[in-house]
């Protein structure tokens, strides 16, 4: 079945590649060299003169992948492994970026850091929002504490949800029904099941956005058992709603408001361990998660002749229970971000910034307590970013920030991150250069239940190396390429005695390439291609794998329809106790046809079309091939 599958990708590669897609003007756009993004210096900047490759996923993108979801997309992005997204709805995900693991990566909501202190790793839950609250999603990968502080260490996912339209009312209705199979169950039932609606608008000087969501799926046991006995289904649902006001005080001076309602549940399994060799075995059980996340926030947006004031207020409460264990969290965080952007003149302009940081939590569990106060830590970082840019193609972004912190005293990071723009053989080129510091603190988990030995954590310290180019070929061909260098130190561990939190002091290193490949002749279709290399340190290798590929072919069969086909390989890895994973290979086929000129569209999938059998996670099962098909109305 992998050779098969194998020789339908390497076709698919060989027909796209002579005869590709390029979208029409209402459709997807492609300007490699021309966009602007907001994460690499946390304000609007053309890509042309940011020294890194910023991906982006675009409203096109998500509206061309209808019944995908975030993860799904993120998945897609080199260098990007989000383990756990093949499994069932309530899988726990591991968010890997360059061989990095959950707490390296900083996860934000409209350029705000979103984070659970009550869970050991502080990582946020992806499950937790829903992709058609979203407008487009902006990674920056390396080392970015500089901007963004703790937790930016191998990359930052940046959300920025949807904006209201000008129109006094629009609304946007999205509802699906798929499968939701193993690739051993035969069955054909609806399964999953998805429903949002979208309200915005602007109303004089207001404007709002409403958005509510539910989604739910069964058909899947989480652990996949190893006998003929089947074990039971289980179950995931969640519900999120959304709102966002903005006054639009003056032509200067905006002030808005934002909250949120999270909830999911979702049915688990557990681990049955063998009393003489201790090899796990996962295990059918009745176990049930409830995640409850509430988050509101106050912000606004000053803007003068040279420069942008922003102030963004938040804060994020969250709790989990599970049963029948009883195991209770609760955590909060209250945070600030202030910074303003100064552009001295045509060549040189800095922000400056100032982010305080409080977080509490409670924990009951059969092993431990930490009773709500008692629990707490708290952070200032001061911070300072200088942009120069020469008007002949040198760019230079450096900045430093100083970690000021309850538990451990105070760190010191920083960036130099130089590129340069010229033609070459007639095309546009970029070639770039970063030496980047990060750090991530120690989450309240860690530091409560660290060895009574040790006075302080200290936070985990990275550095990272890239080089780079890009090249931009009459806007048809696109290349681009990142080698990238990251070593740890101070690392969370655990003492192999005690099972209790320390430093490992010593050094782990991850190196690797990223490179991607976007061509298009013709107004019909496109081909897109990535591939990564991640050579990592054997021992944090587990469930990364150390090659990637990802091919994407788009075309479209008419004005309004649009499909798309896509082929990953994944290499092989290994889980705890030293399981192996081998390799796998997917393809996909998504296909959206619009009516009225985008009022209605009509949109399905087969996912795993040669229903591949595989584990991502030793133990637990992955979906086989599956259908989803869906209607998007607008108003």
């Amino acid at each position: 079945m992998k050779k098969q599958v194998l020789f339908v990708g390497i076709l698919a590669c060989s027909f796209v590649s002579t005869t590709l897609f390029a979208q029409e003007e209402k459709k997807e756009k492609v300007e490699f060299l021309e966009e602007v993004v907001v994460t690499a210096t946390k304000f609007e900047t053309n890509t042309k003169n940011v020294g890194k490759i910023i991906y982006t996923i675009t409203q096109e993108t998500i509206k061309n992948n209808a019944g995908k979801t975030i993860s799904d997309l993120l998945n897609e992005i080199p260098g990007v492994e989000i383990n756990g997204n093949f499994s069932t709805k309530g899988q726990n995900l591991g968010y890997y970026i360059r061989g990095g693991r959950n707490r390296q990566v900083a996860i934000l909501i409209n350029g705000v850091a979103v984070n659970d202190p009550s869970s050991f790793n502080g990582d946020f839950d992806l499950r937790q929002i829903d992709i058609n609250q979203i407008e487009r999603i902006e990674v920056l990968k390396g080392a970015s504490s500089t901007l963004y502080g703790t937790g930016a260490a191998t990359g930052v996912i940046n959300i920025l949800l949807k904006k209201a339209s000008k129109k006094e009312f629009a609304a946007t209705f999205t509802s699906s029904i798929g499968t939701n199979t193993s690739s051993e169950d035969t069955r054909f039932a609806g399964d999953t099941y998805m429903t949002s609606l979208n309200m915005n608008g602007t109303l004089k000087n207001v404007d709002y956005l409403l958005a509510l969501s539910a989604n739910s799926s069964n058909g899947l046991s989480a652990a996949e058992s190893t006998t003929n006995t089947l074990f039971e289904e289980d179950a995931f649902t969640r519900k999120n709603v959304l709102l966002n006001l903005n006054f639009h005080i003056n032509n200067q001076l905006k002030i808005g408001v934002n909250s949120s309602y999270n909830q999911f549940f979702t049915d688990f399994d557990g681990t049955d361990y063998d009393p003489v060799t201790y090899e796990a075995t996962p295990a059918d059980r009745d176990n049930r998660l409830k995640s409850v996340q509430k988050r509101f926030g106050v912000h606004a947006d000053y803007k003068y002749a040279k420069g942008m004031l922003k102030v963004r207020t938040f804060f994020t409460g969250i709790q989990r229970n599970e049963t029948p264990s009883e195991d209770y969290f609760k955590g909060e965080v209250y945070g600030l971000d202030v910074f303003n952007n100064y552009k001295i003149n045509s060549k040189y302009s800095f922000l400056v910034g100032f982010t305080a940081q409080s977080q509490d939590m409670l924990q009951q569990t059969a092993y431990s307590a930490i009773e709500k106060g008692s629990g707490k830590q708290h952070f200032y970082d001061p911070y300072l970013s200088f942009n120069y840019n020469s008007n002949v193609g040198f760019y230079l972004n450096a900045g430093t920030r100083l970690n000021i912190h309850s538990e451990y005293n105070q760190n010191v990071v920083f960036n130099v991150n130089p590129s340069y723009n010229f033609r070459f053989l007639d095309s546009d080129a970029k070639i770039f250069a970063s030496y980047s510091t990060a750090f991530v603190t120690p989450t309240l988990s860690e530091i409560f239940t660290k060895l009574p030995s040790i006075d302080a954590l200290l936070p985990e310290e990275d550095v990272t190396i890239e080089g780079g180019f890009e090249l931009l070929f009459s806007k048809k061909l696109v290349l681009n390429a990142t080698y990238f260098h990251l070593e740890e130190t101070n690392k969370i561990g655990y003492d192999p005695i005690s099972y209790q939190t320390m430093n490992d002091f010593g050094t782990f290193s991850a190196k690797g390439v990223e490179t991607v490949i976007t061509f298009k002749a013709s107004d019909k279709m496109q081909l897109s291609a990535n591939y990564t290399f991640i050579d990592r340190d054997e021992s944090l290798l587990l469930k990364i794998p150390q090659n990637k590929f990802f091919v994407k072919a788009a075309y479209h069969l008419l004005t309004d329809t649009f499909t798309s086909l896509s082929y990953r390989f994944v290499d092989a890895t290994k889980d705890f106790g030293n399981v192996a994973l081998p390799s796998y290979q997917l393809v996909d086929f998504f296909v959206h046809h619009q009516l009225l000129e985008d009022t209605v569209t009509f949109y399905g999938s087969v996912t795993n079309l040669f229903n591949e059998d595989f584990q991502e996670i030793a133990g637990y099962t992955t979906r086989g091939r599956n259908y989803n098909i869906g209607l998007r109305l607008q108003f």
